[in-house]
C-alpha cells in the first residue's frame, strides 16, 4: 500500500470531525508537520509506530472496519491476536464499561491456552478501546521474598510511574492518572499468585480508586484455578473479587482456526465441513488442534479416522494425565471416570477435587451446562497413561 491512499483517509476523517492537523498531532504525541506530512503523502507512519496510528484512529472514532482499512493503507496488516476472539472480546469490553459498583473483570484462563496469545488479543482490542498511554498491564510480583514495598514499587515501573515505592505512592499515581485522563485500562495477570496479605493490599487500592472515580478505572484481572477459589470459596476476603463479573476463556470457533491457519499453516486449504470436522477430532484444545493442523500440512496422507489415535500419542497430553498415577485412590477414581461420557453439572466452583483439576487442566468442556470429555483422544491418552 502507498502512503497516498493512507493520506486520503486520514485527510477524509478529519475533515469528518472537524480536526486539525495540530489537534491529532496533541493527541497522539507526534508533531503537526508530521501529521501534514501524512496529509500531503510525503510520508506514512514507520514500522514502529503501529500504536500511533491506532492511536489517530481512535481519536477519529473510526469503526473497527475503518480501522482495519487505515492500518492497512499505513502498511500494517491485521494481527493474529486482532483477528481471534473478537466478538468475545468487544462483549467483554462493552460489559467492563457497564459493570457497577466496580468495573472489574475476573477472566479465567484454563491451561494450554498460551497456545494462543490471550494476552495479546486483549491489550490489541484495549488499544482500539482506549488510547494506548491510557492501557497498563502489570504482573505482580510473586517471589517468596518480596515484601510490600518491591513489590508496588515493581507495579508502579510496570506502569511506567514516577517515583514509587510503596502502596500510597501506587495508589497516589494512579489517582493522579485518573484525574485528568479518560478512563484507564489495567491488565492484571497472576492477581492470585501474590502473597496473600500483598494481593489483599492491591484489591484494596484497586477498590478505593475505583470508589474515588468511579467507572474510570477498569480493571480485567487475568487468572486460573487459584482465582476462581480466590472468587468463590472466600469472596468476603477481597471485595474488588465479591463484585466483580466472572468470564471464562472462550472456546474455538471456525474465525480462530481460520486465522490459525493464516498464521501458523500457510497456504493449507480448510473448507468449513473440514474445520467443523478438525474442532470436534481435537475438542476445541488448543494444542491438539495445532497437531491437527500439523497433520494436514506435513502428513497430508493420515487419514482423518486415525487422528485421535495420532493425538493420543502427543508428548503435549501424557502430561496432563501422569500426576493422576500417583495415588492408587486417584489412579481408580480417574479410571472410572475414564469410561463416562458425563461427569456432572457445570458450576462456577467444581466441588469435586479430582474433577475440578481435569477441567482447569483442560481436559474437560462443558456440554449443555454439562462436563464432558473434549474428545476421543483425550479418553485414549488418559486410559494409556494409567496403564503403563
Amino acid at each position: 500500500m502507498n502512503s497516498t491512499n493512507f493520506a486520503a483517509l486520514l485527510t477524509q476523517y478529519t475533515r469528518r470531525i472537524r480536526a486539525s492537523a495540530g489537534d491529532v498531532a496533541d493527541e497522539i504525541g507526534v508533531s503537526r508537520e508530521t501529521i501534514n506530512k501524512w496529509k500531503k503523502g510525503l510520508c506514512k507512519p514507520s514500522h514502529k509506530h503501529r500504536n500511533l496510528v491506532l492511536a489517530c484512529a481512535k481519536f477519529l472514532r473510526l469503526t473497527e472496519p475503518e480501522t482495519r482499512e487505515f492500518l492497512k493503507t499505513a502498511g500494517f496488516e491485521a494481527t493474529f491476536e486482532e483477528a481471534i476472539f473478537t466478538d468475545f472480546i468487544h462483549s467483554l469490553f462493552d460489559r467492563l464499561s457497564q459493570s457497577r459498583p466496580y468495573s472489574v473483570i475476573v477472566l479465567l484462563i484454563r491451561a494450554c491456552w498460551h497456545e494462543l496469545p490471550c494476552k495479546d488479543a486483549l491489550l490489541a482490542q484495549a488499544i482500539n478501546r482506549y488510547l494506548p498511554a491510557n492501557v497498563l498491564d502489570i504482573q505482580p510480583p510473586y517471589s517468596p521474598n518480596v515484601d510490600a514495598n518491591r513489590y508496588f514499587s515493581t507495579l508502579g515501573k510496570q506502569c511506567q510511574f514516577k517515583d514509587v515505592s510503596d502502596d500510597a505512592g501506587f495508589e497516589q499515581a494512579l489517582l493522579e492518572r485518573l484525574e485528568n485522563t479518560q478512563p484507564l485500562f489495567l491488565f492484571v495477570n497472576r492477581f492470585e499468585r501474590s502473597k496473600p496479605f500483598l494481593r489483599e493490599q492491591l484489591a484494596a487500592t484497586l477498590g478505593t480508586v475505583s470508589d474515588i472515580y468511579p467507572n474510570r478505572l477498569h480493571i480485567i484481572l487475568c487468572g486460573a484455578e487459584k482465582m476462581a477459589a480466590l472468587k468463590y470459596q472466600n469472596p468476603d476476603e477481597l471485595p474488588l473479587l465479591d463484585d466483580a463479573v466472572v468470564e471464562p476463556w472462550p472456546e474455538l470457533g471456525r474465525t480462530e482456526v481460520y486465522a490459525w491457519r493464516n498464521y501458523r499453516f500457510k497456504g493449507l486449504p480448510l473448507d468449513e465441513a473440514l474445520v467443523d470436522q478438525l474442532l470436534t477430532i481435537s475438542g476445541g484444545h488448543p494444542c491438539l488442534l495445532n497437531k491437527c493442523l500439523g497433520f494436514r500440512q506435513h502428513a497430508p496422507d493420515l487419514a482423518i479416522e486415525d487422528y485421535p489415535k495420532a493425538l493420543s500419542q502427543c508428548e503435549s497430553v501424557w502430561p496432563l494425565f501422569t500426576s493422576f498415577r500417583k495415588e492408587a485412590s486417584t489412579r481408580q477414581q480417574l479410571s472410572q471416570y475414564l469410561q463416562q461420557d458425563d461427569l456432572g453439572k457445570a458450576q462456577p466452583y467444581i466441588i469435586d477435587p479430582l474433577v475440578r483439576q481435569m477441567y482447569w487442566r483442560n481436559l474437560l468442556r462443558v456440554r449443555e451446562r454439562r462436563l464432558c470429555w473434549r474428545c476421543e483422544a483425550l479418553l485414549l491418552s488418559g486410559r494409556e497413561v494409567l496403564d503403563n
